[in-house]
């Protein structure tokens, strides 16, 4: 009686560790990422509109598929239609949330920063901090842009974490020519570093 007690003992400690060393794998870490940094690791920069989303499971896993009409183009090129895919979202019989990963509504605009991945579609580099909502500022009737983590709230809290560095209601003119010297930057060391090669 008494060895089946410890030999119990033992597996509830055995599961108790790889539980918590489980939990450590699957943790959503956020390190914060300069505007800057999001353009030079880009492949495209985009001011684009929302047309819809669709849900599609693949391999076992729910995914959004959102298409956006390309407004302008900051870095790279891309014309017309294009589409971003996702981890997470809501089927008749399913809901995956993913912390960190942006939602779209029909007609918002936004810039995105993205990295193409298969079949023709886009992701968005490091999700909420890579996505800038346009928004009128009531005060100014100008555009400006907030970046998705400016509120970020952690799904296990109740407040609202406002991130520090994150940009909140920069007119968007401003955040473009931001971006633009960023690119020029990152195209200007690049050009150096190949002609030190």
């Amino acid at each position: 009686m008494r060895h089946s007690v410890q030999i119990r003992a033992v597996f509830a400690l055995i599961f108790a560790y790889f539980t918590a060393a489980n939990l450590n794998l699957y943790a959503t870490t956020f390190v914060r990422v300069s505007s800057e940094r999001l353009a030079a690791v880009s492949t495209l920069v985009v001011r684009v509109r929302c047309i819809g989303n669709i849900v599609q499971l693949r391999d076992g896993e729910i995914w959004t598929v959102t298409s956006f009409e390309v407004r302008e183009t900051w870095k790279g090129s891309v014309a017309g239609v294009i589409r971003i895919r996702l981890l997470g979202g809501r089927t008749a019989q399913l809901t995956s949330h993913v912390a960190g990963v942006p939602r779209f509504r029909a007609g918002e605009e936004v810039v995105m920063f993205l990295a193409p991945i298969r079949g023709g579609e886009y992701s968005i580099v490091s999700w909420a901090q890579g996505t800038f909502r346009i928004h009128r500022d009531p005060a100014t009737s100008g555009l400006v842009a907030t970046q998705d983590t400016a509120a970020y709230q952690d799904p296990n809290s109740r407040s609202i974490a406002f991130e520090s560095g994150a940009v909140r209601n920069l007119p968007l003119e401003d955040f473009h020519r931001r971006i633009e010297m960023a690119v020029a930057a990152d195209s200007n060391d690049a050009a150096s570093a190949r002609r030190v090669q």
